[in-house]
């Protein structure tokens, strides 16, 4: 089991000694490795595939999940990943219904069979990143590193709310170059683009809510140049995933997807939760890449 030691507010001694015992009745035995700085859980789980393992659980909020799925993956090894969700956000956890009580969570994993799923890929000039959930770019990436500084003493829907307010104060949306699976680049003004594995981000937002874990493709939400009354306007369909009906939002489903700025401005891309890199990028589907066990 990789754990964060800063997810759900932080796990001092004494509250991590009081989660070992539901743990344990839930999943059974287990080894731990705690996770220190970012990076870690790509490491640890990439060290503990190639060691042998045949379960690697990440216990953690999305990023730590993320984190451990790449490193699995990185490893190319036949690990099943396992998930306790002991985060805020929480938004790969509602796409795959997850328990928040994490004795539940343990015994799922324990007692369900492997289910094979996509994951996605992320290609920057700097590298590459697996995800699982969501990748975003524009509004939504300022967003979430604004989020990720910020108190979340309230809980995740707070943290975003007051990060969507103060990231509006100085935003400008992107004018980009997006390509679906070769085709010819369309040139757009976006205040986000979603490009979606799960169906959730932001703290509970149902951005990408037709999207599947096992279909071989991944969802492009793209919210067009909209100004910042109708943003406040309509944020609460995103929430609900009403936003797909709206004239300014549109769905394309794909297998790569190519984003260019058009400007040379410099924009973020967050992987689930995370703003690792920024623009350009491709974005690929990679089918069946995961055992999961949740």
């Amino acid at each position: 089991m990789i754990v964060n030691p800063r997810s759900g507010g932080g796990l001092t001694e004494r509250r991590w000694a009081q989660l070992v015992g539901p743990l344990a009745e839930g999943l059974g035995s287990f080894d731990t490795r705690f996770t220190e700085r970012a990076g870690d859980g790509r490491r640890l789980a990439a060290e503990e595939s190639a060691a042998g393992r045949t379960l690697v659980v990440a216990l953690g909020g999305d990023g730590t999940i993320s984190e451990v799925a790449d490193g699995v993956l990185a490893s190319g090894k036949p690990v099943d990943l396992g998930i306790i969700p002991h985060g805020t956000g929480g938004d790969f956890r509602r796409t795959l219904d997850l328990p928040e009580d994490i004795r539940e969570a343990g015994r799922r994993v324990r007692d369900s069979a492997a289910r094979v799923v996509d994951a996605g890929k992320v290609t920057f000039s700097t590298g590459v990143r697996h995800f699982v959930n969501v990748a975003s770019f524009g509004f939504s990436a300022e967003v979430a590193s604004r989020a990720n500084r910020s108190s979340k003493s309230f809980g995740a829907k707070a943290a975003f709310l007051g990060a969507t307010l103060r990231a509006l104060a100085s935003h400008d949306n992107a004018d980009l170059f997006v390509s679906v699976d070769g085709a010819a680049g369309r040139r757009m003004t976006v205040l986000l683009g979603a490009v979606g594995n799960g169906r959730f981000f932001g703290g509970g937002m149902k951005i990408c809510p037709d999207s599947r874990l096992d279909d071989g493709l991944l969802d492009l939400v793209t919210v067009g140049d909209l100004g910042r009354v109708e943003i406040l306007a309509k944020i609460h369909r995103l929430y609900a995933g009403t936003h797909l009906t709206m004239d300014d939002v549109q769905l394309t489903r794909g297998r790569s997807i190519v984003v260019t700025p058009a400007d040379g401005r410099t924009i973020p891309v967050e992987i689930d939760g995370e703003t690792p890199g920024t623009l350009p990028a491709t974005f690929e589907i990679v089918p069946g890449a995961l055992r999961l066990r949740a």
